[in-house]
């Protein structure tokens, strides 16, 4: 990380220099490459390359990444508010999403993620845009980033909370932010009986003391385990419901779900969008997230179903 500012007419963008570096060695393997210029800065005349102009001279500290000496990368805050310029508010919500969760996409177009550390927070994509100020596409992210809870674990977790959340304008259910994955402190019984001194609940709502559960088997494995938290927090006065998986990818069924806690929620006052808008928004979130965009489809072009050809890789 780039902790001081850094004036940009230092930075050279050298046709010759930027043909030199090896960009796949830091994970870039997409043309054209986009290169950030400050404000007066020259377009390099090499092939593949894209210039995009700052507007300012000066970057603030914090926002680039040092990849190595004298190459730097436009650090997460960055992207994200470069990204909202020329992406649909759901493509950003979701982009912002994963940047403040606990995935990410694999590099390649195709579904899935893996798991890692948040890279950034919505407290400091608020912080880069206040110093930015003046910088083309501010507003698209200034809007975007109020719809982005931090703390997601996975693309269908993102998805869910936001069509909760998102008000009715974006096609949402226009529900009051939830905090994902929020810590609930337990009392001596509540903890005798769960086995632990708090819990975790997915999609929480703690001023009305009501949860949303995913049943997934990659976060619930042991049943007799979640039965002693779900009781533990319903000692704690919480009533918990549960999405399935499949529920979260067919839209009327996540719709019953959610119909187990609509009522107890209060909503945004706009309230829902129309229910044929909410399942379009549905299928957008989806194909943010590359869903059904399998290995196959990637490595044949076409949908195969799973099973249909055996992969070595």
């Amino acid at each position: 990380m780039v902790d001081e500012p850094l004036e940009l007419g230092q930075i050279s963008t050298d046709g010759r220099f930027i043909r030199s570096v090896n960009f796949r060695e830091f994970g870039i393997r997409r043309s054209p490459l986009h290169v950030l210029l400050g404000k007066g800065g020259r377009a390099p005349r090499v092939d593949g390359v894209r210039c995009h102009w700052l507007g300012r001279e000066v970057m603030p500290g914090g926002l680039l990444l040092e990849l190595a000496p004298d190459v730097y990368s436009a650090g997460p805050e960055l992207c994200f508010i470069q990204m909202c310029a020329c992406t649909s508010l759901v493509g950003s919500v979701m982009l912002g999403s994963e940047l403040c969760g606990r995935y990410s996409h694999f590099s390649e177009m195709i579904s899935g993620y893996y798991e890692r550390p948040p890279l950034t927070c919505v407290a400091r994509i608020n912080e880069a845009i206040a110093a930015l100020v003046g910088m083309y596409g501010l507003s698209h992210a200034r809007e975007a980033v109020r719809w982005v809870c931090d703390g997601s674990r996975s693309p269908m977790e993102s998805v869910s909370v936001a069509e909760l959340h998102l008000p009715a304008r974006y096609g949402g259910l226009a529900f009051i932010r939830p905090e994902l994955n929020h810590e609930v402190r337990l009392d001596a019984a509540a903890s005798a009986i769960a086995g632990t001194q708090s819990c975790f609940v997915d999609v929480a709502w703690p001023g009305q003391r009501r949860g949303v559960e995913y049943d997934s088997k990659l976060f619930h494995i042991d049943p007799a385990r979640d039965l002693r938290r779900r009781e533990a927090l319903e000692h704690m006065g919480w009533t918990i419901n549960t999405i399935k998986l499949d529920q979260m990818v067919d839209h009327d069924e996540l719709m019953r779900g959610v119909a187990l806690f609509e009522n107890a929620i209060p909503r945004q006052a706009c309230g829902p969008a129309p229910p044929d808008k909410v399942e379009e928004l549905h299928g957008r979130l989806l194909r943010a997230t590359r869903y059904g965009v399998g290995i196959e489809r990637a490595l044949f072009g076409v949908p195969v179903p799973r099973g249909a050809v055996r992969l070595c890789l």
